[in-house]
């Protein structure tokens, strides 16, 4: 059974802030360095001063990043920048956006959810990938310090008799409470529902759901781990958007990955021992690549190597389990031990940007770039539902929910 809770959530105080897209900001882990300065530079009050600060010359364990996100969160909210709500809310969340030209709405909610235990006979929250330990110690410094959720996990259910929805659009009726275009020109909108009744529905309708975690592995797993070290049930839950899998606003891209570390040698001799099992082709353009890629039927799985201006695709006929995890046991790990053989910084890189992939090696900073199509949800769904996990950035759910929107302080 999923327990969720309404909460007062802490907001960024209208009067103080009249531009939101100064403020907020995407996911910490998928900011890039050039994008960490210019969110810096964007506002004084932007959350990436909390969320992602910077390491200076001179820190020790009194005056480092983490001390210094703690001293902005207090002195913002002493200033009343940011303001806790008065009652406990849900907040419907909408985001408008476009992909490949079309445009896509996808509504959901915001609220706090129970921490709980996975793998276990009773658990209702699934994860589906596997986490790293340095991100998990980085998030643990921040959450221990700062305590306060500030960007929420991403989590996904499926709403087969569109309940919930009927009722986050019903409240979407009304004129939304933030209305922002953030820095990659979507428009994000928010709402409060304070309605004990509304709020009493949404959860109850969503205790007979399964959750399964679409972004936020880490930050859910230190949550549990320090909830664990603290008395009062508040540390208990974790802040999360709700949005249903099969919904069209749910989109998933393809994670590509980028390869250091290899030899010619090595790459021949790994489509020698695939020979058997792998049928080559040669591709002369991005548009085939993108046709051959989605040309792919149901029992069959398609990659492309991207290697000295070369496209190549792979085509893996009667092949069972996922694309990524077909990449990860067939090429992947073998180029690894491969490389490690001859003593080789073997390194991999992720990217949703198919042009970025393809230029990384143009430029040399990649010896090859592997395309791959986008993971189905149903299949992320039924892995994780499964109690099995799936390799590290299997999958790049799409748009990310803005962080600074609202957020927990406990």
């Amino acid at each position: 059974m999923a327990n969720i809770a309404p909460f007062r959530g802490t907001l960024y105080n209208p009067e103080k802030i009249k531009d939101p897209a100064r403020v907020t900001a995407p996911p910490y882990d998928v900011i890039s360095p050039e994008e960490q300065e210019t969110l810096y530079n964007s506002d004084m009050h932007n959350i990436i001063r909390i969320l992602l600060g910077k390491d200076l010359p001179g820190d020790d364990e009194k005056e480092n990043k983490y001390m210094r996100a703690k001293k902005s969160l207090d002195e913002w909210q002493k200033k009343s920048i940011l303001k806790r709500d008065d009652k406990e809310c849900i907040y419907v969340y909408q985001q408008e956006f476009e992909v490949d030209g079309k445009a896509k709405k996808r509504l959901g909610f915001i609220s706090l959810l129970k921490l709980e235990e996975f793998d276990t006979s009773s658990t209702s929250v699934y994860p589906h990938e596997y986490t790293l330990d340095a991100p998990k110690k980085d998030r643990t410094s921040l959450l221990s310090t700062i305590e306060a959720n500030l960007g929420p996990i991403f989590a996904v259910f499926a709403d087969e008799d569109k309940s919930i929805d009927a009722i986050l659009a019903q409240e979407a009726k009304s004129p939304p409470i933030i209305d922002v275009v953030d820095l990659h020109g979507m428009r994000n909108k928010l709402w409060r529902v304070s309605s004990k009744d509304t709020v009493a529905k949404i959860v109850e309708l969503i205790k007979k759901e399964k959750i399964f975690i679409a972004d936020g592995h880490h930050r859910y797993e230190v949550g549990l781990a320090f909830s664990k070290t603290m008395k009062d049930p508040k540390y208990g839950y974790i802040l999360s958007y709700f949005t249903d899998l099969c919904a069209d606003g749910l989109v998933i891209l393809p994670v590509h990955r980028m390869i250091k570390g290899l030899s010619l040698d090595i790459l021949e001799g790994l489509k020698k021992d695939l020979s058997s099992r792998v049928s080559f082709k040669a591709l002369s353009s991005k548009e085939e690549v993108a046709s051959f890629l989605s040309g792919a039927k149901a029992a069959e799985k398609r990659f492309v190597m991207y290697v000295g201006s070369k496209f190549t695709g792979l085509q893996i006929s009667d092949s069972d389990g996922l694309d990524v995890t077909v990449l990860h046991d067939l090429i992947a790990e073998p180029l690894k031990k491969m490389t490690e053989q001859k003593n080789l910084n073997f390194s991999v890189d992720f990217t949703k940007d198919l042009n970025y992939a393809v230029t990384e090696v143009d430029k040399g900073r990649s010896f090859m770039s592997i395309l791959v199509n986008p993971t189905k949800i149903t299949e992320i769904r039924d892995t994780a539902f499964s109690g099995k996990r799936m390799p590290q950035k299997s999958t790049y759910f799409y748009p990310k929910v803005l962080t600074g929107l609202v957020i927990n302080v406990f």
